[in-house]
């Protein structure tokens, strides 16, 4: 706990909001009316006098606007635990719309994944590389998690293992991803014991554990392959990255190994459009019926456009 360090990011985060009227910095009584709190005691915070409780302090960074790491930087230097909750469509949706503005420039294939093992959002050129259509990946793949790929009689996850060369290992990469987030605290146990009830996701769980201490949420390099028609293995380097604005949801990024997958990397944005391919019956892809979790975030995928390539892939 830190009373000092605590009252002066919160005084740096006071200043960087603007009053509405005249452009000028927040002052306290801003402050005091946006968390209906005392000016003297925002002040006795500020100069670190005393320490606010965990509900002061969250909502001082409500009224801020602050981003999630900023939240979570005033609550460790408060000496409180981290926030603890599993990201649901609403916080996919502000995920996906702000990595869609940030890559639409980007040339390389990536995917979105909450630590919770849930999928929410990925470029067209990720979706070339598996012969997917967006409205398939919005169906059967956002806002669902891993586990549904081991009960699922899904076209969609056959797809998907049947391009990946070394999707098993990729699978229990993410467990490990997935276990070194509740031991950092990042996921709420009600949502590993609901992981953990499915006996496959289990056996990697315990298989994980010798693996640990080589995964960080940081970043984490990893290594795939891609076996893309007419061109044969292309090999990838993956790197797992935290979202900038959120920590609870990871980007994968895939980095061509090799000149040869640079090059036909390239030439793959001008094949074809991926046909819809076969219907998916679990999740109703080609039925009509695109009911499945996360409806916010999937709007969110359809008005963003997968970036990457041109709208409609």
């Amino acid at each position: 706990m830190n009373a000092a360090l605590l009252g002066v990011a919160i005084r740096g985060y006071r200043l960087r909001r603007r009053q509405i009227h005249n452009g000028k910095p927040w002052t306290l009584d801003d402050l005091a009316v946006a968390t209906d709190d005392d000016k003297a005691h925002l002040s006795r915070i500020e100069r670190g006098s005393i320490l606010p409780n965990r509900a002061t302090l969250l909502r001082i960074a409500a009224a801020l606007e602050l981003a999630r790491p900023e939240t979570e930087f005033l609550l460790r230097l408060a000496g409180f635990a981290p926030l603890l909750d599993t990201p649901g469509p609403e916080a996919a949706e502000a995920a996906v719309r702000w990595l869609a503005r940030q890559s639409r420039a980007y040339l390389n294939p990536f995917t979105l994944y909450a630590l919770d093992m849930r999928v929410w959002y990925t470029n067209a050129l990720w979706l070339r590389l598996m012969g997917m259509t967006p409205a398939r990946f919005r169906t059967c793949m956002v806002g669902h998690d891993l586990t549904d790929s081991y009960v699922a009689h899904c076209s969609t996850t056959d797809l998907v293992h049947s391009r990946y060369r070394n999707h098993a290992e990729l699978e229990q990469r993410s467990v490990i991803r997935c276990r070194t987030a509740a031991i950092d605290g990042l996921l709420p146990q009600e949502r590993v014991n609901e992981l953990l009830r499915n006996d496959k996701f289990r056996a990697m769980w315990e298989a994980g554990e010798s693996r640990i201490a080589q995964s960080c949420l940081s970043g984490q390099q990893a290594y795939s392959e891609v076996d893309y028609p007419g061109r044969g293995i292309l090999r990838f380097d993956t790197w797992w990255c935290p979202l900038q604005i959120d920590p609870r949801f990871l980007v994968i990024l895939h980095i061509p190994h090799d000149v040869y997958t640079r090059e036909a990397v390239t030439e793959i944005r001008r094949d074809p459009r991926p046909e819809p391919g076969e219907p998916c019956l679990f999740h109703g892809y080609g039925c009509g019926n695109a009911t499945h979790h996360g409806h916010a975030a999937a709007a969110a995928v359809s008005r963003a456009k997968p970036a990457g390539l041109h709208a409609g892939h």
